[in-house]
């Protein structure tokens, strides 16, 4: 948890760099305010400074005079905030962060789990490190292995490098996007921070909002699926992607170093390669547990009912397990495990209470309430930096407010597990779908008929296949009609506007999965998952605790469980076969025997919406009639909260959100 930011000048610009680095690490003081540091280049000379928030220690050591004092010539400049959990930096590694010749400069937010294999393959090549700072060994292996580093490290991370030797810049995001990194690449200047919000205002960025960005939001309900955000002129380094500058000039190259390829064939099920796999994935998930644990620090496992929260409370119960007696901890002095009530029934409770008990650890909960939805509605919207696509955000900042209460500053969370291991009930429709379309009847029928639910629930499958393949087999003409004559939300947007960018729902109905596996691809790499680890990032901000997301920090782990067949992801009727298999056991029976993953909502959301309709509707005003029919949507406004389809009300709150974020940012 920490920040980093920088500008740089190709021209003269209106205010000097210190004014604009200024700008942009004092919107991110959240981030962290352990450690303050900046590093400004008057032609080739390094000048550094201290900010407020610079260590006293460090200051001293370093002989830092404050950022006021920086030059008004200066052409580029690098800052880095240091979050709390990485606690109080040592000058040694301070940033930003240079070579001892002083020739390349780093920042850094994130942590390498790799990296005590990385420092061995340095030193087998003669290159002691000086400090075990993470950073350092970022720009130690760029120096040693040049950008081909980005093959090497795992992690969650962004950073950039400046290289005086190679005159570039060197930039990199984490494969699936746990840490942010944005930018602004205009004419004469280039800029990047950790958030949104922290390069908004600045004097060369537009306030203006992009179009294709918010259909996107308003009707596919996605949001950050492009470089372009939803600022125009802001644009987001994508997850596995990494970018270059060329200097003086500043001509920009961006390529995907991480993409996931996937196998789309259903193979013949081979119990020695789904042994082989298992055993392999549970290698992998052991080695997880051991990566991401924080001695010291008091961590907590986000448990629901989805199987994959479940593995690493489990693991490293088997770990303590295994350890001497005379050694062995007590489990409740490792971890805590918290779990949202306000999304669970009755039996979710229950079930979660007994994996408590087995576990043998604390198990605490959070409920949010209306009173929590209401009162954090405007700093929860503006936190986020951009609108998100349902309410859960606010079940996640209260789950994390909780946490903080007790005490807790490491939270493990499940994301991405789900897309990984192919456990929910979309996920199961995808592969029934798969075998029908691929005539592989007899598997279609082994798992309709194995499924452990009500035959009511295998009806209605049959009737979203049979839709699905209507639909598929379709013209584009009648597609286009299908779509627009059964979503309503259609009439609530302006004609000039769905007109204009329905090529944006044309497009995604093009690139619609096909198979088990690219569904699974196109979620870990979409916004879906995506908008998960943002939103955690910035909840997780407000409290000080550092979410780790250990099912998309690992290349090593997630690629051959992406591009293993499909059919050994679910077998009979059974969702995360795989994941089953390869926590053989280690998961109690309890679990094993648990139903598939179902996405439960609450209907709670939809009564903070009708509890606030009066306060909310004042949002929706003609601003936003670039978009929406904001007359036609206050003419409708008790019908849309007297519903009960998941659908409208997701639709509902995003029309709102949008008009929160406008005025939040706008006003």
């Amino acid at each position: 948890m920490s920040a980093i930011a920088g500008v740089i000048e190709f021209s003269q610009q209106e205010k000097p760099l210190r004014e604009n680095i200024a700008h942009i690490l004092g919107k991110l003081q959240h981030r962290g305010r352990q450690d303050e540091g900046y590093v400004f280049f008057q032609g080739e000379n390094a000048l550094r400074f201290s900010g407020s928030d610079t260590n006293p220690k460090i200051r001293e050591a370093l002989s830092l005079p404050p950022l006021e004092n920086a030059p008004d010539d200066a052409w580029l400049v690098l800052g880095h905030r240091l979050g709390a959990i990485q606690g109080i930096s040592e000058p040694k590694a301070h940033q930003p962060f240079s070579s001892l010749d002083g020739k390349i400069w780093a920042v850094l937010d994130g942590e390498i789990l790799n990296a005590s294999q990385l420092t061995k393959e340095l030193r087998l090549k003669g290159i002691e490190t000086a400090t075990d700072s993470h950073v350092e060994l970022v720009l130690t292996g760029y120096q040693v292995w040049g950008e081909s580093l980005l093959s090497r490290i795992e992690g969650s991370f962004s950073f950039l490098i400046y290289d005086q030797i190679e005159k570039k810049v060197f930039a990199a995001r984490d494969p699936f996007g746990i840490k942010p990194f944005y930018y602004c690449h205009e004419e004469g200047v280039f800029a990047f921070g950790s958030e949104l919000k922290s390069l908004f205002g600045l004097p060369f960025v537009s306030k203006k909002m992009s179009k294709s960005a918010v259909f996107d939001y308003l009707l596919l309900g996605e949001s950050e699926t492009h470089i372009q955000s939803i600022f125009r002129g802001l644009s987001e380094l994508m997850p596995g992607s990494a970018m270059t500058l060329l200097l003086p000039k500043g001509n920009s190259k961006i390529w995907h170093y991480f993409s996931m390829a996937t196998d789309s064939k259903i193979d013949r099920y081979s119990r020695n390669k789904v042994s082989t796999l298992s055993h392999r994935l549970h290698k992998s998930l052991v080695s997880n547990v051991g990566e991401h644990l924080s001695p010291g620090l008091p961590t907590a496992y986000l448990l629901n009912t989805e199987k994959e929260s479940m593995v690493f409370p489990y693991l490293l119960k088997e770990s303590i397990r295994e350890m001497r007696p005379q050694e062995r901890p007590d489990p409740s002095e490792i971890f805590s495990c918290i779990w949202q009530e306000g999304t669970l029934q009755d039996k979710d409770k229950n079930y979660l209470a007994n994996i408590g008990k087995d576990l043998g650890v604390e198990l605490f909960s959070s409920t949010c309430t209306y009173r929590d939805f209401s009162s954090n509605l405007l700093k929860v919207c503006h936190q986020q930096d951009v609108p998100f696509t349902n309410l859960d955000v606010f079940h996640q900042y209260r789950m994390l407010e909780e946490a903080s209460s007790k005490g807790i500053k490491v939270l493990i969370e499940p994301s991405g597990g789900s897309q990984l291991f192919a456990s929910n009930h979309r996920h199961f429709l995808q592969y029934l779908d798969d075998n029908l379309s691929s005539k592989n009847y007899s598997i279609f029928f082994d798992n309709l008929m194995g499924f452990k639910g009500p035959v009511s629930e295998k009806t209605r499958m049959l009737f979203y296949l049979s839709k699905k393949l209507l639909f598929k087999t379709s013209s584009d003409d009648i597609k286009e009609s299908l779509l627009r004559n059964n979503q309503e939300e259609f009439s609530y947007l302006k004609d000039n506007f769905k007109d204009r960018y329905f090529k944006n729902l044309d497009n995604k109905i093009k690139s619609m999965p096909e198979s088990l596996n690219q569904l699974i691809a196109n979620e870990l790499g979409g916004s879906l998952v995506k908008e998960k680890l943002r939103t955690s990032d910035r909840n997780a901000q407000a409290f000080g605790i550092e979410i780790r997301h250990p099912f998309v920090s690992s290349r090593t782990m997630a690629d051959p469980v992406i591009k293993a067949s499909s059919v050994y992801k679910i077998r009979e009727g059974q969702p995360s076969n795989l994941l089953l298999k390869a926590m053989r056991g280690v998961f109690p029976e309890l679990i094993t025997n648990s139903p598939a993953n179902v996405n439960f909502r609450s209907k709670a959301e939809q009564g903070w919406l009708r509890d606030a309709s009066e306060e909310l509707k004042t949002f929706i005003t003609p601003d936003l009639d670039d978009f929406i029919d904001s007359k036609h949507i206050r003419n409708d406004w008790d019908k849309l909260f007297m519903s009960d389809d998941d659908k409208r009300t997701d639709f509902l709150w995003r029309v709102i959100n949008l008009g929160i974020w406008r005025h939040v940012y706008f006003s």
